[in-house]
C-alpha cells in the first residue's frame, strides 16, 4: 500500500477515535443488558452486536465531523490532527462522517424497524452534529448536550433490547437509573472541564459557567451535580437488579469523586491557576469514575 493511502487510513482510524467507541459499546450494553434482564432476553445476543453497532457508527460519524468543524482550532490547539496535519482531506472527512451517520441509521432502521427507536438514533446524529457545528460554543447548553449524548447511549440499548425481545418499546423505569446516573456524571465533568478551559473559553466568548460566574460557581455547581451522584449511588442495587459487585464498584466511583471534588476546592481556594492545574487532575479522576461506573453496571447485572 503506497505511503499516501497508508497514512489516510491511519488518519480515518484516528477520526473516530476507537478507544471512545469501545467505551460508548460498553455503555450500550448496560441499557440492554437492564432490559434483557428484567425480560429474560439474553444479555449477550445478536440483538445486542446491532444495537452497540448502530451507536458506534453514529458515535463516529460525530467524532469526525467534530474534526470538521474543528479544523481553525486544530491548526493551532492539534495541528498533528488527521484533517489539518493533511492525512484526510476535509471533504473526504465529512464524506466519511455523513456516510457513517447513514450506514448507522440504515441498520437502525432495518433490524428494528420502530418509529421510537428510529427516532432516538436520528435525534442523536443531528445532536452530535449540530453540536460540532454550533452547540459546543454555547457553554451550558453544549454540556447538557454533552451529557445528554453520553447518557443516551444507554436509553438507545434499552429501547432496542425492548424491540427485540418484546417486539415493542417498552422502557422500564429502572432502566433509567444508569442513564441518570451517566448524565450527571458526566455533566459534573463538563463543569470541572469548564474550569480548566476558562481562559481560552472567555476569548473565544464561550459562555460555560466558569466564564459567566467564575470558578468558584462552576466549582459548586459541580459539588452539587457530583454530590447527588454520591447519593444516588446505592439506588441500582436497592433496585434488585443489580447485585453486590455493582454496589463494590460503586463506592469505588464514589471516592474518586470526592477526590476530584477534594483536589478542585483546593485548587480554587488558592486563586485561578491553581483551579486550573486541580481541574486537569480532577478531570481525569472522572473520566476513571465514568469508565469504573460503567463497568459497575455490568458487573452488577452478570
Amino acid at each position: 500500500m503506497p505511503q499516501k493511502r497508508l497514512q489516510m487510513l491511519r488518519g480515518l482510524i484516528e477520526l473516530v477515535r476507537p478507544h471512545n467507541l469501545v467505551v460508548a459499546a460498553l455503555t450500550t450494553l448496560i441499557g440492554y443488558g437492564t432490559v434483557a434482564s428484567i425480560y429474560g432476553g439474553d444479555i449477550v445476543s445478536s440483538g445486542y452486536a446491532y444495537a452497540a453497532l448502530i451507536v458506534v457508527l453514529v458515535a463516529a460519524g460525530g467524532y469526525v465531523i467534530n474534526d470538521y468543524y474543528d479544523i481553525e482550532t486544530d491548526m493551532v490547539a492539534k495541528p498533528w490532527r488527521p484533517i489539518v496535519s493533511g492525512r484526510v482531506s476535509p471533504g473526504a472527512a465529512r464524506f466519511y462522517a455523513y456516510m457513517l451517520f447513514t450506514i448507522g441509521l440504515i441498520i437502525a432502521l432495518v433490524t428494528c424497524p420502530n418509529f421510537i427507536v428510529f427516532g432516538f438514533a436520528v435525534l442523536n446524529a443531528l445532536l452530535v452534529h449540530e453540536y460540532s457545528r454550533w452547540i459546543k460554543r454555547t457553554g451550558l447548553p453544549g454540556n447538557i448536550v454533552i451529557a445528554f449524548n453520553s447518557a443516551s447511549t444507554i436509553v438507545f440499548g434499552a429501547l432496542y433490547a425492548s424491540c427485540m425481545i418484546k417486539g415493542k418499546v417498552v422502557l422500564p423505569s429502572v432502566a433509567l437509573i444508569p442513564v441518570l446516573y451517566a448524565f450527571l456524571l458526566v455533566l459534573g465533568r463538563e463543569f470541572v472541564k469548564g474550569i480548566e478551559d476558562v481562559k481560552g473559553d472567555a476569548i473565544a466568548g464561550i459562555g460555560t459557567l466558569a466564564v459567566r460566574f467564575g470558578v468558584r460557581t462552576a466549582y459548586m455547581a459541580s459539588v452539587a451535580v457530583l454530590g447527588l451522584v454520591v447519593v444516588l449511588s446505592p439506588f441500582p442495587y436497592i433496585s434488585g437488579v443489580y447485585n453486590m459487585a455493582y454496589l463494590i464498584l460503586a463506592l469505588v466511583v464514589d471516592v474518586l469523586i470526592a477526590y476530584s471534588l477534594a483536589i478542585l476546592g483546593r485548587g480554587v481556594a488558592r486563586g485561578l491557576e491553581d483551579a486550573i492545574r486541580a481541574s486537569r487532575r480532577a478531570r481525569s479522576a472522572l473520566k476513571l469514575a465514568f469508565m469504573v461506573g460503567a463497568l459497575a453496571f455490568l458487573a452488577g447485572l452478570m
